[in-house]
């Protein structure tokens, strides 16, 4: 997650783009790898006093609003968030090989050895829709690639690839990725070997 520019009236309301249980519900503390930012996250809850405002709250609109974690203001009306690496705590690098969806907005990650998150298709009021999407979301992995260079290797966007590289997971499960659809979040620091599978067959 790359600097996000977003309208502070969303980030106040939605907090997208912040690791929790749930897209929508607070995020946890722990999550967060400065202590400035799980002070912030301890904090989301709390009202704002005239006392908080510039160390904690800022004014939007006519109102007081708290800091969300790993914000900062660029300019008024508009923050921007700091790279995920940098906000939430990672795994120490490691090996990685699987299924790498390449879509503009549907980054995705399969490990070798285990299979697509499998998302509800039923009328979003029957019983059971709300549990089996958040199961499906928490399983879904979003890949960032943006890091590294392609130069030498084909990458063709909208395609299933084959992917062995060495990159860091979310310490924590959460919402990452395009509108938080995805629990966790890989940043690929190298990449090994990269083909594309092929149009028919398994993709192995």
């Amino acid at each position: 997650m790359w600097k996000l520019v977003v309208l502070v009236l969303a980030l106040g309301t939605s907090n997208v783009g912040i690791p929790q249980a749930g897209p929508f519900d607070q995020p946890e503390p722990q999550v967060f790898a400065r202590s400035e930012d799980q002070e912030r996250a301890r904090m989301l809850s709390e009202p704002c006093s005239e006392a908080d405002i510039g160390i904690g709250c800022y004014r939007f609109n006519g109102r007081s609003i708290r800091e969300a974690p790993c914000t900062y203001h660029i300019d008024p009306g508009v923050i921007g968030s700091l790279p995920t690496d940098q906000c939430y705590k990672m795994d120490a690098p490691r090996r990685y090989r699987g299924v790498w969806v390449d879509e503009f907005e549907g980054q995705r990650f399969i490990p070798e050895g285990t299979s697509p998150a499998e998302w509800p298709r039923a009328d979003p009021k029957s019983a059971g829709w709300r549990e089996q999407f958040e199961r499906a979301r928490l399983a879904t992995i979003w890949l960032d690639a943006s890091r590294v260079s392609f130069d030498k290797m084909p990458r063709k966007r909208g395609t299933k690839k084959i992917i062995e590289f060495v990159g860091r997971k979310t310490k924590y499960p959460g919402a990452y990725g395009h509108f938080g659809m995805s629990g966790q979040e890989i940043i690929v620091d190298q990449v090994i070997a990269l083909r594309e599978c092929p149009s028919t067959g398994l993709c192995r």
